[in-house]
């Protein structure tokens, strides 16, 4: 790489990460003020605020890290058309060092944007799940005094009728209100807290289970043992996604070993290279549009950071509206703005000859 290359290169990820670094730091203020209700009213401190706040910032970030790499880019390449830097490389033939620079910048990009879709995210929804477990194990644990309600969350009662000494919870009740749909009372005569490969549960032992279905009707299920998840209990009511926190290595490797990838993993997997799609997409779009100078001189143009901004969030509207009717699936989008690319430098590099466009004499 040559020192035109490298000092391009070093512009281009130096203006992509200060912005990123800006926009990453206002996802985790927004993750902090959002998280903020939830977990005081859980009782915890200032340092599990923002450790959780800190580990829900990935997944947002991967929504704009490749709108930031295309701003950077995009803010180079305008510096160095005012400055006219720009001209002087094409007009003594340097723009080799222009194409490897850019190249180079896009390969680094695609690298960590494929290390955080396919590691670093899925590690941080595994720590978060595992945090929130910790949280629930608390939670439940402070809440199981005997012979007395405790709301855990809004819309959750507790009560036991008390404790033996080896832990064993005698007469557990609890009501779930938080769905009215699915309205749910578990009852049983003893319940232990136990923690295993899935996390923390409750085993509740020698009770039933009575819930509401459509129409007002209540049924009961009588068990030996129930096993309840108290992340499930205390937190969302849905269940967790064990593919968002294994990594695509591990997806893959374990697809391998059964002989099949499901649906839903090759959907993950999908979903986690087309981060790294969009990254190449919207670079090889914002080069094409500024890697020739131009004669404009006094007139003021669109700011190229807005037009950047709308490509970046349409292609993901774009990608979730036509994602099912192509082929292509979730590449779509991505697809069409490298075609879109392809095409605008092509006309660049070789329109004036196919127009017959023939330059003037000197």
């Amino acid at each position: 790489m040559t020192k035109l290359a490298r000092y391009l290169t070093t512009k281009f990820i130096f203006q992509s990460l200060s912005i990123f670094l800006v926009a990453a730091l206002l996802v985790w203020i927004t993750q902090t003020l959002r998280l903020f209700d939830i977990i005081t009213a859980k009782g915890q401190d200032i340092f599990t605020l923002l450790g959780q706040a800190t580990l829900t910032t990935p997944r947002l970030g991967m929504a704009i890290i490749y709108i930031c790499m295309g701003i950077g880019l995009a803010r180079v390449m305008r510096s160095l058309q005012d400055s006219k830097e720009l001209h002087t490389i094409h007009s003594t033939r340097r723009t080799s060092a222009l194409f490897v620079a850019i190249a180079s910048f896009i390969f680094a990009g695609m690298i960590v944007t494929s290390l955080i879709a396919n590691w670093v995210e899925p590690w941080s929804n595994k720590a978060y799940n595992k945090w929130n477990e910790e949280i629930a194990a608390d939670l439940v644990g402070r809440a199981l005094n005997p012979n007395r309600f405790s709301e855990v969350v809004p819309g959750l009662i507790i009560v036991i009728g008390g404790r033996l000494d080896d832990g064993t919870i005698t007469d557990f009740f609890a009501n779930d209100k938080r769905d009215e749909k699915t309205q749910r009372t578990y009852i049983s005569k003893r319940a232990n807290i136990i923690f295993d490969d899935k996390g923390y549960n409750i085993s509740l032992i020698d009770g039933a289970m009575q819930f509401r279905r459509e129409g007002g009707q209540f049924n009961e299920i009588s068990f030996n043992r129930y096993d309840l998840s108290l992340d499930k209990l205390t937190g969302e009511t849905g269940a967790k996604n064990i593919v968002h926190e294994t990594d695509s290595l591990a997806l893959i490797l374990d697809g391998m070993e059964q002989g099949k990838i499901s649906a839903n993993v090759w959907r993950e997997l999908n979903e986690r290279f087309m981060e790294t799609l969009r990254v190449l997409a919207l670079c090889i779009f914002v080069a094409s549009i500024t890697i020739y100078p131009h004669a404009k001189r006094g007139k003021r143009s669109f700011p190229i950071e807005i037009i950047v901004l709308f490509i970046g969030l349409g292609e993901q509207v774009i990608g979730v509206s036509i994602s099912k009717a192509l082929p292509t699936g979730l590449y779509s989008s991505s697809l069409i703005l490298i075609t879109t690319a392809l095409l605008i430098f092509s006309y660049k590099q070789f329109g004036y000859k196919l127009s017959g466009f023939k330059r003037a004499k000197a």
